[in-house]
């Protein structure tokens, strides 16, 4: 009785990936399986919730969301829980990191219900240590892969350069087969969106 009270009580492992998968691509789905291999339940936060029809976030969180989901196995779609986290501020404001960093740390607290998890990223540990405080890194561990050297330096701008250049071997090289089978949505919706792209915004 004693030790199922115990394992009962355990802290679960929990896995962490932030993106704004404008579209999803590879590099992304690495990150969400590697998390899913090595945690008991993940969590993905689709960033820039608020944002659509500009030049960095063109797609809608709905479609974004949609596609990740048709992206994953079945075993992982069971496994992950999606959320969204709206922006407050312009992605060059870098001033307010730390406040970003609490911001989003406790926005991902609040849904896994615990203090602790590994946080998967591969744009450098210097954009997290400009996020986070002494107080908040020991509870967050770092899960850090190089995507420049595990994709070829692929990005989702990449991607939708080439949207506008219609080059469908790149989409495929890098992307999950529901961007295919999107693939003119996709590209008549972003080529609308650079014809007359919304600024970005913060707010006051």
């Amino acid at each position: 009785m004693e030790k199922n009270r115990i394992k009962e009580n355990q802290v679960k492992t929990a896995g962490v990936f932030l993106a704004r998968m404008q579209p999803v691509h590879k590099a992304h789905l690495f990150m969400v399986n590697k998390a899913c291999e090595e945690c008991d339940e993940v969590c993905v936060i689709l960033g820039s919730e608020n944002k659509k029809d500009t030049l960095r976030n063109p797609f809608t969180i709905e479609k974004r969301r949609e596609m990740l989901l048709k992206s994953l196995p079945k075993e992982y779609r069971e496994k992950i829980s999606v959320y969204e986290i709206p922006d407050w501020s312009m992605e060059t404001k870098t001033e307010d990191d730390k406040v970003w960093g609490r911001y989003f740390y406790y926005n991902v607290v609040s849904r896994i219900g615990q203090k602790h998890f590994k946080l998967y990223y591969s744009d450098g540990i210097d954009n997290l240590n400009s996020w986070f405080d002494e107080e908040i890194k020991q509870y967050v561990e770092y899960r850090l892969f190089e995507r420049s050297s595990l994709f070829a330096g692929l990005s989702a701008t990449k991607i939708r350069e080439a949207f506008v250049d219609n080059n469908k071997e790149y989409i495929e090289q890098f992307c999950p087969q529901v961007v295919m089978n999107n693939f003119d949505y996709l590209r008549n919706y972003y080529l609308g969106v650079v014809d007359k792209p919304k600024e970005d915004w913060e707010m006051e």
